[in-house]
């Protein structure tokens, strides 16, 4: 503790020092002059981050790995990455698998998994790239993307410096040593930086004034991808970075992120009833990282207190919901049918029943069909391997499922009007109500929302319906969704 009380006051003007735009020494003629610019005049709505509970990591989770490393590694224990018949360093994979043994070692305290944090850490170290005063890590194979462009070793990215930006910050955390911190420091420059062709850059602003963390930078040239999941990954790095600094240049490359989230996600990331798309420069949907947006709006809404993310993290959920639940569908008595579909979405068989009783059967997924809506895909009875729409009058899956929590709590306005809550036992099960007449509007915290019994409903956590749920009915509005467009 003593050494970084000596040596923090005058690492803290380290950084202004080398954003100076002064040529390197002893550059080579026709080489690249290396001036250190710092990136500036991107559009920043004022987003401000707010400390974690318990002033914990985003990367942070409660989860432990094995011993034996399934994937490629090394005879050191350092992570590998296969691609196309040959293993090769990869500083996000790196990075992922340090902070997963990192959680591993606070969770457990065996130190065999903070040596093999500190093994991906430092092996990135060793393989730096200097620059401007910055670190960089690079990808030491070429790579083809679906934009056409092929990103030629060595190439760097934000979202691999940002992920090794916070496994940096946690390891200065758990071990103390100057080292990690001096890491983190030359690694968030990297992140504040202009372009400047024919050097390593992550950061730019595009042609709408908006600033992009950019997970596939093409060089030569001023642009990238423009990839979602890989910007907001970095925004964590550069959020860790903030809480042990409390610095203004974190706070305004966070803003200036979180901003351009917000005006690209509803208007060029997502796909109205469908999943959202990977990037602005790679236009198709992937369901999978359909789901990461969706937490990841969750994510902002908790680092920022902005209630725009959580907006959009429900119009995702709501345009394509993570599919996978085990659960009965019930059956209402009276006509149902159901499809099966092509791969393109076309019907090519369907079976009709009418039951005089209600009944049940069991399902493996709640998922959009492209061009439809929400449907069942049952596993047995007479509809097995068939798909039922949800209809939540006639047949929908039993118990809770894609449930968002808000952290913080929401306003929900109650309009003039009579609502009724529902309270129910751990099987989903009514065991109570509760109905109440409001001659004026009202307000309440909403700290959840989740589909119940086939109905969207709201979790109020304070006032009169504390310990209710409320389907979502006209009169019940969250006031951040307005933003929304």
């Amino acid at each position: 503790m003593r050494i970084r009380t000596r040596w923090l006051p005058w690492l803290a003007v380290l950084p202004a020092l080398i954003l100076v735009e002064t040529p390197t020494v002893g550059a080579a003629a026709g080489s690249p002059v290396e001036r250190a610019v710092t990136i500036s005049g991107y559009a920043r709505d004022g987003y401000l981050p707010r400390l974690l509970p318990g002033r914990v990591s985003p990367t942070w989770r409660p989860t432990t790995v094995p011993r034996t490393d399934p994937q490629p590694h090394d005879t050191s224990g350092v992570r590998l990455y296969e691609w196309q018949g040959s293993l090769y360093d990869h500083p996000v994979v790196q990075a992922d698998w340090g902070l997963d043994n990192l959680n591993a070692y606070q969770l457990t305290g065996d130190r065999f998994f903070l040596d093999r944090a500190i093994a991906q850490a430092q092996r990135n170290l060793d393989r730096k790239v200097e620059s401007r005063g910055a670190w960089w890590y690079s990808y030491p194979f070429d790579l083809p993307r679906c934009t056409g462009q092929l990103l030629k070793s060595p190439w760097y990215s934000a979202m691999g410096q940002g992920e090794l930006l916070s496994l940096f910050v946690r390891l200065y955390e758990v071990t103390g040593l100057a080292k990690w911190r001096w890491a983190a420091d030359r690694t968030f420059l990297s992140l504040t930086l202009e372009p400047q062709l024919g050097l390593p850059w992550v950061s730019w602003t595009d042609a709408n004034g908006y600033l992009w963390l950019e997970e596939y930078p093409d060089s030569p040239g001023v642009q990238g991808e423009r990839v979602l999941n890989g910007m907001i990954y970095a925004f964590y790095g550069v959020y860790d970075y903030w809480r042990i600094t409390r610095d203004s240049r974190p706070l305004s490359i966070m803003d200036g992120a979180a901003t351009t989230v917000r005006r690209y996600v509803p208007a060029a990331l997502r796909v109205p009833q469908w999943a959202s798309r990977y990037s602005i420069g790679c236009m198709r949907s992937y369901p999978s990282y359909h789901r990461v947006h969706t937490l990841q709006m969750l994510s902002l809404h908790q680092l920022t207190y902005a209630g725009v993310f959580a907006a959009y993290a429900d119009m995702l959920r709501a345009d394509y919901p993570y599919p996978v639940v085990n659960g009965i569908v019930r059956f209402e008595p009276g006509t149902h049918v159901a499809y099966r579909f092509d791969a393109l979405g076309q019907i090519v068989a369907e079976k009709s029943i009418r039951l005089v009783n209600m009944s049940t059967a069991s399902a493996d997924q709640r998922i959009r069909l492209n061009g439809r809506g929400i449907y069942y895909h049952m596993t047995n009875g007479v509809f097995a391997d068939m798909f039922v729409p949800e209809e939540a009058e006639h047949r929908w899956l039993t118990g809770k499922v894609v449930e968002h929590t808000y952290t913080p709590t929401r306003p929900l306005t109650v309009q003039p009007g009579t609502y009724t809550g529902y309270a129910y036992d751990t099987r989903w099960n009514v065991v109570g109500h509760k109905t109440v007449t409001f001659p004026r509007a009202s307000a309440a915290p909403l700290g959840a929302s989740a589909w119940i019994n086939g109905v969207l409903n709201y979790q109020v956590t304070a006032g009169t319906y504390l310990g209710y749920w409320l389907p979502a009915v006209p009169g019940l509005v969250l006031a951040d969704a307005a933003s929304v467009t």
